[in-house]
């Protein structure tokens, strides 16, 4: 019986431990972290909270069967308990004291003419206008252009891109409003239709978390993977040969027959040290940007009416002279727990918080999906085909799911899951 072959994994976020768990059966894995955990957006903080452990998630928290179908099954396989999420959404002005929300959106169009203010109510119809329109142009493929010149074409007013639009975008792909209008309309399109038109706060989505923070799916993966760990290890170059591939960090290099880096595509990029014609192609354009997030207790980031918070919130306020738009995440409604103390997960707040208020923050880096990140999805898996070294990551999109799931945990777990199955398919295993 010949020896399993050996198999770097190089990123120990979901795209990573997914391609390990695929292979945990059929190769001896090392998988390579440069932080002390593993995990990545799957990054879980354990408060003690009135002589309990709440697991509070900082960047991964929601997820949906339709939506996010391998990585449900993946959790199913694993034993994970989720919860459900009943909830919704609420917009609030700080400036003006306009708010709105899930209830809001859902009222019969005459009410809303009766009782609202003509802002909120130039929102309200361009909201319906642009679901109603987007299906329309989505399914006629008029939507294959950057969301901001698709609203122009569509004359949207400001309040509907500044005062509402632009907040669910944010939430959902995590980048700022200066890059929210290169996001191709198709993939926003396709992410409302796949949900519903409230995005991250619809109520007609079956949202669901992991019951205990999405460390626990983590640990499970771990636990089934059995890895050799190598955390807090760098790793600085990928060498490919025709014989295996050299992993180097900075406490020196290792050989292994095959490796799976399963990074950001920056990063990627840059620890290749002779990167494939198409590995350097589908690479070279792709852009990332990163977010400050911070979990804390300063319930000045919510609005003054708190009968109204949600578990998604999205703020706007005018900071120097600039109107500045951030993501308010209420944990306790996310969590689905009751405490005395409320916690709040913050994505860019452009305001200080107290200090005292700060459990920790974080830089998290997220795909900037533009035309060329969509473009490359066309034939991207290709780049995985006769090569040692696979690549895997949320830059990929999900095969089930077509070119718009781009930039998800379940983009990078399909991701992982297909540079496994092809290592697999070119090392003889039938069914892969």
């Amino acid at each position: 019986m010949s020896p399993k072959p050996r198999v770097a994994v190089v990123g120990g976020g979901v795209a990573g431990l997914s391609a390990a768990y695929a292979l945990r059966e059929h190769a001896e894995i090392t998988l390579y972290e440069r932080e002390p955990h593993v995990g990545g957006h799957a990054h879980t903080v354990e408060v003690e909270d009135q002589g309990r452990t709440l697991g509070i998630d900082t960047a991964f928290v929601v997820f949906n069967r339709p939506a996010y179908p391998n990585l449900s099954a993946f959790f199913d396989e694993l034993g994970v308990e989720d919860e459900r999420l009943l909830s919704g959404f609420h917009f609030f002005d700080r400036d003006t004291g306009v708010l709105f929300g899930s209830d809001e959106m859902e009222l019969p169009a005459e009410e809303v003419a009766a009782r609202y203010p003509e802002e909120f109510r130039t929102v309200f119809h361009e909201v319906r206008r642009f679901h109603e329109e987007g299906r329309r142009d989505f399914l006629r493929k008029r939507t294959d252009i950057p969301l901001g010149e698709y609203l122009d074409r569509g004359g949207y007013s400001e309040a509907f891109r500044y005062g509402y639009f632009i907040l669910l975008c944010s939430a959902v792909w995590s980048v700022p409003a200066e890059l929210i209008w290169e996001i191709p309309a198709s993939t926003v399109l396709a992410f409302f239709m796949a949900h519903d038109e409230g995005g991250l706060g619809g109520r007609r989505v079956d949202w669901r978390t992991v019951r205990g923070g999405s460390v626990s799916y983590v640990r499970r993966a771990v636990a089934a993977i059995d890895p050799k760990l190598r955390l807090s290890e760098p790793v600085t170059a990928v060498h490919e040969a025709a014989d295996g591939v050299t992993v180097t960090t900075p406490s020196g290099s290792e050989r292994f027959d095959h490796a799976i880096v399963a990074t950001h595509a920056d990063q990627t990029r840059a620890l290749l040290t002779n990167p494939t014609p198409r590995q350097r192609e589908l690479l070279a354009p792709l852009r990332y940007h990163a977010s400050q997030v911070v979990l804390h207790t300063d319930a000045s980031v919510m609005s003054a009416e708190r009968s109204r918070w949600e578990a998604w919130n999205y703020g706007k306020v005018t900071v120097d002279g600039q109107v500045r738009t951030y993501v308010a995440y209420y944990m306790n409604k996310l969590h689905n727990f009751d405490s005395r103390t409320d916690y709040f997960v913050t994505l860019d707040y452009p305001l200080p918080l107290r200090e005292e208020c700060v459990i920790r923050s974080f830089r998290y880096e997220h795909p900037v999906i533009d035309m060329a990140m969509r473009g490359a999805q066309r034939t991207i898996y290709e780049v995985n085909e006769g090569t040692r070294v696979k690549l895997c990551g949320s830059y990929f999109h999900s095969k089930q799911q077509f070119w718009d799931q781009i930039g998800s945990h379940e983009a990078a777990f399909s991701s992982g899951r297909e540079a496994a199955a092809q290592l697999l398919r070119e090392l003889g295993h039938s069914g892969a």
